[in-house]
């Protein structure tokens, strides 16, 4: 698993944050504290190198929710303050650190890599927006020797013709190079509204990777055309709810239903006959499983369903996390989710390194994330404050404690 520090300045309530990010990262706290506002900011990352040849304003829409301009979306509303957001992270010996800034239309692509064999640099480029990505600064390594020239554009690392005897070593350090581009484009992101509200879906509804949020007709299509990713899917509702899942195409048609099959009693039903909570549990497991996701970000897990369901809910994503080496940012105000992550930790089947928990606060107008340390014993330094503090006054109230 890659370990990762997200670097957000600027953006909506977040004045200046540094998050180191682990394969489940926690950010738990009062509503208006800015925790979808973390994940808004990777997500708006993602859409920034996927086409930065557009109009700033166009980076802000998320497709699910449009954030406005850069002035309703730049801290303070002023857009004097400079946006930033990046990613640093360790692959392959190489540290990268990878940022986009921009102040008005003008923005400013960074990169720093130090890894071995003395490569180490540092390049900015400076671009307008909308940006044409016909920019390129020059950066030359030396190979076995020999000189080779590479060129940057902001978005991707690529080398002049080398000769055959080096040309696998350059590749290798291209790919590297380009890992944090790669690895931005393998974000998703799983939204408050979700789940799946027609009777039937289309086999061939074209579904692009790089989206930066997917509809529930692509989310359903995904599931169509995968059938082990349906199997994997059935095999997870069945632990939390005791039921099968199926994928049920209509004779003759490309027209399919999404069915679920409850095995203590053989009734079947679509999906959209379900409980919302279970509907809305597909949609979320489907796209947590699915391959070309490496980052997920999902706000709040838990909705509709019962605390028995959000504990098994946390074991599956926990072993999704393992197997497949995919980082979960989730944003959550469930004290049940919290504890079953915890419980995870305490029972030795998720380390503490594994496990990064944020309380969210508001300071005046900043969001403010602090870590909370958390011990083998699946123990938080200091307690889970942000649920605790509301128990004890409804405890005190109840037991009519006087101060």
């Amino acid at each position: 698993m890659i370990t990762l520090r997200l670097i957000v300045k600027n953006f909506r309530s977040i004045k200046s944050q540094e998050l180191n990010l682990a394969p489940i990262t926690l950010i738990y706290g009062p509503n208006g504290t800015g925790k979808s506002s973390l994940l808004y900011a990777l997500l708006t990352l993602k859409n920034i190198i996927l086409n930065p040849s557009r109009h700033v304003i166009e980076f802000f829409n998320l497709k699910f929710l449009n954030l406005g301009d850069l002035k309703e979306v730049i801290f303070d509303h002023n857009t004097s303050n400079e946006l930033e957001l990046g990613i640093i992270f360790d692959k392959e010996g190489f540290q990268l650190d990878y940022r986009i800034s921009i102040l008005e239309n003008v923005g400013v692509f960074s990169v720093t890599f130090s890894g071995p064999e003395r490569l180490k640099g540092h390049r900015k480029l400076r671009v307008s927006f909308p940006y044409p990505v016909n920019k390129k600064e020059e950066y030359h390594i030396i190979i076995n020797d020999q000189q080779v020239r590479l060129y940057w554009t902001g978005l991707t690392w690529e080398a002049e013709t080398v000769p055959p005897d080096i040309s696998e070593k350059v590749q290798s350090i291209l790919e590297i190079l380009n890992s944090p581009i790669e690895l931005l484009k393998q974000i998703g992101f799983i939204p408050l509204m979700r789940g799946f509200n027609k009777p039937h879906y289309s086999i061939s509804t074209t579904v692009s990777p790089l989206s930066v949020t997917f509809s529930d007709e692509e989310v359903a299509s995904l599931l169509a055309n995968d059938r082990f990713l349906e199997y994997t899917l059935s095999s997870h509702l069945n632990e939390i709810f005791g039921k099968d899942l199926r994928i049920r195409v209509k004779p003759g048609t490309t027209l399919f239903t999404i069915d679920t099959l409850d095995k203590s009693t053989a009734l079947g039903v679509s999906i959209i006959n379900e409980g919302f909570g279970i509907n809305q549990l597909v949609y979320l497991l489907t796209l947590s499983l699915y391959k070309d996701f490496k980052i997920v970000c999902i706000e709040e897990p838990e909705i509709h369903l019962h605390p028995s369901a959000v504990r098994k809910l946390a074991q599956i994503l926990t072993k999704i996390a393992k197997e497949q080496g995919k980082i979960f940012i989730i944003s959550t105000h469930s004290e049940p989710l919290v504890v079953a992550f915890l419980s995870l930790v305490a029972n030795g089947k998720l380390s503490p390194s594994d496990l990064a928990c944020y309380l969210a606060v508001k300071d005046g107008k900043i969001s403010i994330f602090r870590p909370q340390k958390v011990n083998e014993k699946g123990q938080i330094e200091g307690g889970l404050r942000s649920f605790m503090e509301g128990e004890l006054e409804e405890v005190a109230t109840f037991l009519d404690v006087r101060e």
